[in-house]
């Protein structure tokens, strides 16, 4: 092969490469900014209101377009959401799958003469409500204060309490801004102080899940009990 055929040859790949390349531009710009290729739909199946006027700016945009960065504000706006899973329904239409944080307990601050209840998730965010409705256990604040990481450890003895089989709307539980006591059923659990609640919902949870005392019991520490039961 002499260097002049070499050349065309090579001149040739290299003229095949920015061609392609060049129609690949342009087919992909083509695509994005095509009237079809444009959101007119989105679909959502939740079992409560959220607040989801941010989507509103997303009709009209290219679907190609539409990432996680699209859905920022709907973040902002809902901290109970954990996560939206995006499925694009060529040409135009968006699925949005909602997946909440956990709803641990009900909060029901009784320690003024206007009982303030708040949905208690286990992001730590604080949702306020009217009405118990939700199957879910309730903690009653009887006296204060309150600690700065109350919540947290009320979160991490949920959290915990999750590996054990038990009734959530059946379990009630007090703090009288110095102990926190557990009623399930016939048992009275009296947990003591509000701190080390995950260790302590391991015990917590094994009581519960064979829901056998008709009586006390009363921990003397994290992992240590005292039992007056029937």
């Amino acid at each position: 092969m002499t260097d002049y055929t070499a050349n065309q040859i090579r001149t040739f790949k290299t003229y095949l490469v920015f061609t392609i390349s060049c129609l690949s531009i342009l087919l992909i710009l083509m695509t994005i900014t095509s009237q079809i290729y444009r959101v007119n739909e989105i679909s959502y199946d939740l079992n409560r209101d959220y607040d989801f006027k941010s989507l509103q700016k997303l009709y009209g945009k290219s679907i190609w377009l539409v990432d996680e960065n699209s859905f920022e504000d709907i973040y902002a706006d809902n901290p109970d959401i954990k996560k939206l899973s995006i499925t694009k329904d060529l040409p135009n239409r968006l699925l949005i799958n909602v997946e909440v944080y956990d709803q641990m307990t009900y909060l029901v601050d009784k320690r003024s003469s206007t009982v303030n209840v708040k949905i208690l998730y286990e992001n730590n965010y604080l949702l306020g409500t009217k009405e118990i409705k939700f199957p879910i256990s309730v903690l009653e604040i009887l006296n204060g204060p309150v600690g700065e990481g109350f919540n947290g450890e009320i979160i991490s003895l949920f959290k915990t309490l999750e590996k054990y089989s038990y009734i959530k709307k059946d379990l009630i539980l007090k703090y009288d801004g110095k102990e926190l006591i557990a009623f399930y059923n016939s048992g009275t659990y009296e947990l003591g102080a509000a701190i080390d609640l995950g260790r302590k919902g391991s015990v917590l949870g094994t009581y519960l899940e064979d829901n056998s005392c008709n009586g006390t019991v009363r921990f003397i520490s994290s992992e240590a009990t005292v039992e007056n039961c029937i």
